[in-house]
This record gives structure tokens, sequence and C-alpha cells, in this order.
């Protein structure tokens, strides 16, 4: 009889046994793996995190300065000549013929002071002329007098004396001839010693006449030069001292507004970059798109040690009479660079207690801080004039947290 076949039981077990290892090593494998995919997610998560925590910044570069630049600054506008107007004598105003606006010429009258008092006193003085002249003839009359006794002492003199030899006259005779001569001189040197103090007297007297008549010319009162009555400062019937009075005012102010001049304090970087006879323009609010053309006509060739600026005066032409005095404008100066410079965003200047500095951005994205001095500021841009070559990358807003050697990242 044939055996039964007998059943392989092994199989399944080792299926079993394969599926458990696979099983085990999969296990052991997510248990490898799974960790270091989590640090490395980790790690790639604190670079990230890290970047995002580096100070962001944005970034300008400087650029070379033009080899001109303009200078723009600030000035009233002042009448060429003015001049206030003073009373020389004293008096009421009898007449006025001009008032603020008017236009006149030089030696124009302006007002008629009347002044009796000095009329009275001209009028004394004239009389004293009249009374010295008259003294002045009668000392020469006295002259003449006296110089007819001297003759006749002299011939008498004369005549005696041949004729004491023949004893023709006594001695006391000729001696009384000869004192009468000498009596006579004294008479004519005395007569005109009279005659220089009558004259001087007279040439007093003229002088006082000529001062009257002077003072008398002070009622006319007329204009110094050509221009505008800017201020009238009395009316018809007021009365009028001369200028030697502390508490006396002006009769009229006036003006000469036909060239006008401008002064300006110019900064000490740009004050020997200004020439005389050098150009500028001249514009004001209220004549809107008009350029006045002035000229350098002086300078104050000094320093001023608290500004540290330079007084410049310019003048402008104003014969059409746009301009007005007092007007405020803006004077606009082409200045020559003395040397190379570079400009820069006024926002890139940091002002603190270690002074002015601008940030720079290295290669390997550190700041570092750059000591500078500004040539000029011009608002928006500033002039550097020692500090940067040029070429620099620069943080164009630095903050104050910023701090030497801190790393950056770059805004894009």
């Amino acid at each position: 009889m044939t055996p039964a076949p007998t059943q392989n039981h092994s199989a399944p077990k080792t299926t079993t046994r394969i599926a458990a290892g696979v099983g085990v090593l999969a296990i052991l494998l997510a248990i490898g793996i799974i960790p270091r995919v989590l640090r490395d997610r980790e790690a790639h998560s604190v670079v990230q995190a890290s970047t995002v925590l580096l100070p962001e910044v944005t970034i300008v570069h400087p650029q070379m300065a033009p080899p001109s630049s303009s200078l723009q600054l600030p000035g009233n506008l002042q009448p060429m000549y003015s001049a206030s107007v003073y009373a020389r004598t004293n008096g009421y105003l009898e007449k006025r013929f001009v008032d603020i606006g008017s236009h006149v010429k030089a030696g124009q009258l302006l007002a008629i002071i009347s002044t009796p008092e000095i009329d009275q006193q001209l009028n004394q003085a004239r009389a004293d002329v009249v009374q010295a002249q008259a003294m002045v003839l009668q000392t020469k009359a006295a002259l003449q007098q006296a110089q007819a006794n001297l003759d006749i002492a002299r011939i008498t003199r004369d005549r005696y004396a041949p004729l004491i030899d023949k004893r023709a006259v006594t001695q006391q005779s000729l001696d009384e001839a000869n004192e009468a001569l000498n009596a006579r001189t004294a008479d004519v040197s005395a007569a005109n010693a009279n005659i220089a103090v009558a004259e001087a007297s007279l040439k007093s007297r003229e002088a006082n006449v000529s001062r009257l008549v002077q003072l008398q010319g002070f009622e006319r009162v007329v204009a110094p030069f050509e221009g505008v009555i800017t201020a009238r400062n009395v009316e018809q019937g007021d009365l009028v001292n001369d200028g030697s009075n502390n508490g006396s005012h002006s009769l009229f102010d006036i003006a000469q507004s036909d060239v006008l001049r401008v002064q300006i304090e110019v900064p000490q970087s740009s004050a020997l970059s200004i020439k005389q006879g050098q150009k500028a323009i001249i514009t004001v609010s209220e004549r809107p798109g008009r350029e006045y053309v002035a000229t350098v006509t002086r300078s104050a060739q000094s320093v001023d040690l608290a500004a540290r600026t330079m007084l410049t005066e310019v003048q402008v032409d104003n014969h059409d009479g746009s301009l007005v005095p007092g007007m405020y404008g803006q004077i606009k100066f082409t200045v020559a660079a003395t040397e190379p410079a570079v400009t820069i965003p006024s926002t890139a200047l940091v002002i603190d207690k270690s002074g002015m500095h601008v940030v720079e951005v290295r290669a390997d994205h550190t700041v570092h801080f750059i000591p500078v001095d500004i040539g000029q500021d011009m608002g928006a841009e500033a002039t550097i004039s020692q500090g940067l070559r040029g070429g620099e990358t620069l943080v164009s807003n630095p903050s104050d947290l910023l701090s030497e050697g801190q790393k950056v990242s770059i805004a894009q």
C-alpha cells in the first residue's frame, strides 16, 4: 500500500520570517532617517530665521560732484542810496510840495520853512555891516587928518633945523617942533590901527550876515539826490527844529532805487570762490518766472568769526522799477569746485556725539563708520569734501541701532 504525501510546513514559516525581517528593517530605518530629516529641517529653519533677524538696509553709492555747483542764499533788497532829510533851521513848515511815493530830482524843492526870527536877525546883521562900513570910512578920514598934521609937523621941523645955526629960532622952538613931529607920527600909527580894527569888525559882521543868509537858505528844503520819497513825517504848519536836537525827527526819507544792492552772508567754504565782477541771479517770489542778473561789487574780505561767513554785496539794475526796496529774494551764484568731491543723499549722514559720519557696507556685509566733512549742504544732497573717494557702498538711511562691525542684510 503506497503512503500518503507529507505537507511542507516550512515554506509559510520562511515567508513569515522574511516579512517580519523586512518590517523590523523598515522600523530600524525609520528610527534612523526620520530624526535626521527632522534635524535637517530644523537646521534649515534656524538658518532662515538667522537671515531674517539680520538688520536689513538699503544702499546708495556716492557720486562724483560736478566741477561747478550753484549756491543759493537769501537776502534783502536795499536801495543804493537812502537818506533822512532834516531841517537845518528852526521855524514852522510853510509849504510842502511832495508826499510818499513822489519821484524827485536832485536839488528839487521839497518844502519851505518859515523862519521870521532869522529874517530879523539878518536885517539887524546887515545894518551892523553898514555901521561897520561907516566906521571904516571914519577911521580912514582920521588917518588922512593925522597924515596932514604929520606933514605940517615935518615941514615946521625942517624949517627950524637950518635956522638954529643962524640963531633965528631958539633951541626950545626946535625941540617943540621935533616933539610935535613925533606926536603926529604916533597919531598916524594910531589911525592905521583904528582902520585895522574897523575893517576886522566889518569882516566879522559880514561873516555874520553870510551865516544868516545861509541859515535863511535852509528855509528851502531840497532833495540831496534823485530818488523816491519813502516817508513824510511833517505836515504844513508843523514846528520843526534843526537836526542838532536829540528830539528832532526827519522831515522826509528818500531812497534811490534805480540800482538796488543786496548784502549776503556767504559761507566760508564758498567765500573765496566768489569774485568781484562775477554774475549772480536774483529771484523774488513776487515776480514768478523772472530772473534778474546782478553783479558782485564788493566783499568784506574778512570772515566773521562767529558765523564763519563773509559779507558780500551784489547790485542789480532796477530802472524799470519792477523791484521794490525791502523785498526778500534768493541770490544764486555759480561756484567752481576747489577740489574733487563726492555727493551723497543727506539722509546718509549721521550726526552724534562722536561727530559726523556715514555707514559703509563692506563686502562681507559688515558695517564700518567713516568720519566725513561736509563741503556744501544743498538740502536733499550734501557734498563731502573729506572722507570718501567715491564708489563706496553706503547705508542710505542708517539706524541709530547699528554698531561698528555689525552684520546686515541688503534689501533687494
